[in-house]
């Protein structure tokens, strides 16, 4: 029996067939349009990070070209399926860069500020001279040092300087004295003065020597605020550790680095007005060292920035000096004293010494600042390996407890620099005086007339001929390093400036909006 459809039931089953076919064909457009919507929001977001690793790669780039002194632009340049550019701006405070990266129709930009090393660290030697008196810096000597009898202890000498010289005063070379390039040739043996130069006699310089040259813009040490950007507030980790004076407990990492107040240097802390931190392992090996040596291994670690509210001494009574490793600097609210050597374990060690000082609200320093150095009391220091920073002076040869001078037993040598806001005060002659025992210190005064004369340190006094004769020097020797130019040995903190040439890093990252 067929069962017959009626025309009805025939034209109910097209329209359903053409109601589904519609839907189905607007759930296939819309699924399309979902589909090319997520193609587009995938895209977008891939380009948008595209654009982010770009503008980051254009950071890493700059960093690169500006530890390398090419302190440029970078133009465009390809990454991928994106592209980055990088804009510097010096002429404003802080100095900054924006690294743009684009992929596509997106765009970022990450904006970072540049810092640099204060200028002073460009130089084996400089003296801002904050003080402003007439000042005279002078390199002297003649030939090798002479070995004195048994003891092995040294005088004579000429002064060598193989790096950069900027004095904010006189600058005078006598004798056989000479001025030559850095060890790697980064810096040409200039000096700078902003009063006169003379290179007298059979002195040398290899570089060039210029005076009335203009004044450098000091660091804003303040600025640096080292109570808080440091990685080990030294004074704090004591406190903590409830101990005011001898070591800290064996488990603490500076158990073998620094020791506070000791009992048996008592006679040193009472000269200073707040507490007294010293470089000490918890077990000194001398094997037989002399006077020149430094073979007690000192292990500082790496990339630390040690902050001491109170002085530094690096004096032990049980050794020569140290041998230091790692990468770290160590800032002082007082002074620092150096009385024994210090040498680097490796070529990959390097040390920063910044003696900062007390400030008041106006950012006046009042107190504190200056590098001891040479200790003729206690100390055997003839050899220092440190990039050192005086906001004050540096005081050679200084009795750590009376503040006198005595004579030295030998030169001096110095690996990295001496840098002073105001004076290195660095006295290597010394005489006999006719009326009394002992010896005294003397220096070279260019402008007594008619063609400068000797004159007794202390009294101003002219010496005589006879004294003149008993007059015995001392050589200093400072060898630039120029591994602070590299940013795998550059210790970390060091005082920064908004100019200059050693870069010190970038801070300060920050994603801009799109404009």
């Amino acid at each position: 029996m067929k069962t017959r459809i009626s025309k009805s039931e025939k034209g109910l089953a097209l329209v359903a067939v053409v109601v589904f076919t519609c839907i189905f064909v607007i759930l296939g457009f819309s699924m399309l349009n979902m589909a090319k919507t997520e193609i587009v929001m995938t895209q977008k977001e891939l380009n948008s990070a595209r654009a982010f690793y770009a503008a980051e790669a254009g950071i890493a780039e700059l960093s690169t070209k500006l530890y390398n002194n090419k302190f440029e632009d970078i133009t465009d340049t390809v990454l991928g399926e994106a592209n980055y550019k990088v804009d510097l701006d010096f002429d404003v405070n802080p100095p900054f860069a924006v690294s743009t990266g684009t992929a596509g129709l997106e765009v970022k930009k990450i904006k970072v500020e540049l810092t640099f090393l204060a200028p002073p660290y460009e130089h084996a030697v400089y003296a801002g001279n904050l003080s402003g008196n007439k000042w005279d810096f002078s390199l002297r000597g003649t030939g090798n040092p002479k070995v004195l009898g048994m003891s092995g202890k040294e005088s004579g000498g000429k002064d060598i300087v193989n790096g950069n010289i900027f004095v904010n005063g006189d600058a005078s070379l006598y004798e056989e004295s000479n001025v030559n390039p850095s060890p790697q040739g980064n810096y040409k043996g200039d000096i700078d003065s902003t009063g006169k130069a003379k290179v007298l006699d059979s002195a040398t310089v290899s570089g060039t020597v210029t005076e009335g040259a203009p004044g450098k813009a000091q660091p804003d040490l303040v600025d640096m605020n080292y109570a808080v950007n440091n990685t080990h507030n030294v004074s704090k980790i004591f406190a903590d550790a409830g101990v005011d004076s001898g070591y800290l407990p064996s488990d603490n990492e500076l158990y073998d680095v620094m020791v506070k107040n000791p009992s048996n240097r008592s006679s040193e802390c009472t000269t200073t007005t707040g507490d007294d931190y010293f470089l000490e392992p918890s077990s000194v090996n001398n094997f037989g060292a002399q006077y020149k040596d430094a073979r007690t291994p000192l292990d500082l670690g790496e990339n630390r920035i040690y902050y001491v509210d109170g002085d530094l001494w690096v004096h032990s009574p049980s050794t020569y000096g140290f041998l230091v490793d790692g990468q770290v600097t160590i800032v002082v609210t007082g002074d620092i004293h150096i009385s024994d050597n210090l040498k680097y374990a490796d070529s990959e060690s390097l040390l920063g010494l910044v003696a900062l000082g007390e400030y008041d609200g106006s950012g006046q320093l009042i107190s504190g600042g200056n590098i001891y150095f040479g200790d003729p009391r206690f100390g055997t220091m003839s050899t220092a390996s440190a990039f050192m920073f005086a906001a004050d002076s540096f005081l050679y040869n200084t009795d750590a407890i009376s503040r006198d001078t005595a004579e030295p037993t030998s030169g001096i040598s110095i690996y990295g620099n001496l840098n002073a806001l105001n004076q290195v005060s660095i006295q290597r002659d010394w005489y006999k005086p006719n009326d009394a025992g002992g010896t005294r210190a003397a220096y070279f005064d260019p402008t007594r007339l008619p063609d400068g004369k000797w004159v007794d340190l202390e009294t101003g006094n002219l010496l005589s001929t006879v004294e003149i004769n008993s007059i015995s020097h001392y050589q200093m020797a400072i060898t630039y390093d120029d591994r602070i130019l590299n940013p795998e040995t550059q210790p970390p903190g060091l005082p920064r400036a908004t100019e200059g040439f050693i870069f010190g890093g970038l801070r300060g990252w920050e994603e801009l909006p799109r404009s």
